[in-house]
């Protein structure tokens, strides 16, 4: 949803319906989404919500209806009416994990329980799943068998359903959760004539349903459990992990596209020769995703190249400390929110200012230690299934 320009409108509730007299001066306009810029916390269509009416599609749910929540708090079924529903358009991105592509999860019947769900349940990867009195993302239970990536859908509509507060719904016999504005909405399409403008964006600190469990401590043993189910709901094994490596294939790259490997390594320590009026490098490696080389039940996404600590650049007799990496406002391809003293983790291409050392034709002697490396997943292989023999 978009305000025009200038105009100042308290949250309430407008008749966008072509035939409505106040159109003409309602500054809510309802625009679809551009480009597919979000994907987030959704169900596809054909995703059965319980409401007091019975069970309807998640297409067919209106502004009005009514849910069936459920107060964990007080283990109990209570009513909700819905106060938004949106929808949206999304293509998968090629090119990108599985998990930041747009895939729909498909959850396959008694995945989770017997008669949960009581039919495959398909949603997209950020929406969360009920267990425990916590909410736990989709792609965090990802196990390749009973709850996998369905790459046969590559588009799709997907659909949100809001309630006046965030709740814990049920959708094709599972629990799950409703809507919650982190600050997304203008990227779906408002359902129905009536458009209802809302207030301020909310938090899943403050406004969340129930807290959100993403704590590998909380998640594996989840994740653990469900593995437990996959011969009871699947046919189908991984049989094939990817092949992991140690190795970062550290080496530097200079402003001129120059690849310059090292000249010595002995355990942690790297040393390469640069050339004159060298003022700048890139430090490049190997880089994977700690979810994806221990487990989706890691909530870490970032690309983790190695774990830089002293560097010290060499030339004429003189040595210099190079300290960029580990300042407050660190270069490019650095992960700021490494926590480690003294060491600063690069995301697999990471910038390294030298300075103006190596002018008048001097060359230099750059020394690096790493301080961690790796594991890193050596290619992009594809986990792949196979009938099991019966």
């Amino acid at each position: 949803m978009t305000i025009a320009d200038g105009a100042n409108v308290p949250a309430g509730i407008y008749n966008n319906a072509v035939d409505s007299q106040d159109l003409a001066k309602n500054p809510l306009q309802i625009t679809y989404a551009n480009g597919n810029t979000y994907i987030g916390a959704c169900f596809l269509s054909g995703s059965m919500i319980r409401t007091t009416n019975g069970e309807v599609a998640v297409e067919d749910v209106h502004i009005g209806d009514e849910v069936i929540a459920f107060d964990w708090r007080n283990k109990t079924d209570i009513v909700r009416p819905v106060v938004w529903v949106g929808k949206a358009h999304v293509n998968v991105r090629h090119g990108l994990p599985d998990d930041e592509a747009g895939w729909p999860v498909r959850i396959l019947k008694d995945a989770i329980d017997d008669g949960v769900p009581y039919k495959d349940m398909l949603i997209t990867a950020e929406h969360c799943l009920f267990f425990k009195d916590r909410f736990v993302p989709a792609r965090m239970l990802v196990n390749g068998v009973s709850i996998f990536y369905d790459k046969s859908i590559t588009s799709y509509d997907y659909y949100h359903v809001e309630t006046e507060q965030h709740s814990v719904i049920t959708a094709d016999g599972m629990l799950t959760e409703s809507y919650l504005d982190t600050g997304n909405r203008s990227s779906f399409r408002q359902e129905g004539k009536v458009a209802t403008l809302r207030g301020a964006v909310k938090s899943w600190e403050d406004d969340a349903g129930a807290p959100l469990g993403v704590e590998r401590s909380f998640v594996e043993p989840l994740f653990r459990t469900l593995e437990w189910r996959e011969d009871k709901v699947s046919a189908e094994q991984v049989h094939a992990a990817p092949e992991l490596t140690s190795d970062p294939d550290l080496h530097l790259v200079t402003t001129t596209g120059a690849t310059i490997r090292p000249m010595r390594q002995t355990a942690q320590h790297y040393s390469f020769m640069l050339p004159p009026d060298t003022k700048s490098v890139s430090i490049v490696s190997r880089a994977s995703r700690p979810s994806d080389v221990i487990g989706p039940f890691v909530d870490d996404r970032r690309y983790m190249g190695v774990a830089v600590g002293e560097v010290r650049l060499f030339c004429a007799k003189q040595q210099f400390d190079i300290t960029s990496h580990l300042t407050a406002e660190k270069p490019a391809g650095w992960h700021a929110d490494m926590a480690w003293d003294g060491v600063a983790w690069t995301s697999g291409n990471a910038e390294l200012p030298l300075g103006d050392h190596l002018t008048h034709g001097k060359m230099g002697i750059l020394s690096m230690t790493v301080r961690a490396a790796g594991p890193y997943i050596v290619d992009n292989q594809k986990v792949t299934k196979t009938a099991k023999s019966a």
